[in-house]
């Protein structure tokens, strides 16, 4: 587990914030492989994918959403 479940309620603001500005920018969710990431590497990506343009973002969306078929494949197989 990534911890994302037991946030206090400072990074609880602190992920909502960055939530809303994220989807206002990009018109989509943020979305990471949280599988073998720290709650503090989620954050950081977090900070650092925001400042992305458009194009580079929704293919990093896209690669994090084919990341996430690969973990859930590999947990079944």
């Amino acid at each position: 587990s990534a911890g994302l479940d037991n946030l206090t309620s400072e990074e609880y603001e602190q992920f909502a914030e960055l939530n809303r500005s994220y989807r206002e920018k990009y018109g989509f969710p943020f979305i990471i492989a949280v599988k073998n990431h720290s709650k503090s590497e989620i954050l950081d990506n977090f900070i650092s994918r925001i400042k992305n343009t458009e194009e580079i973002e929704f293919s990093e969306a896209c690669a994090q959403v084919e990341r996430i078929a690969e973990i859930r494949l590999l947990d079944i197989i």
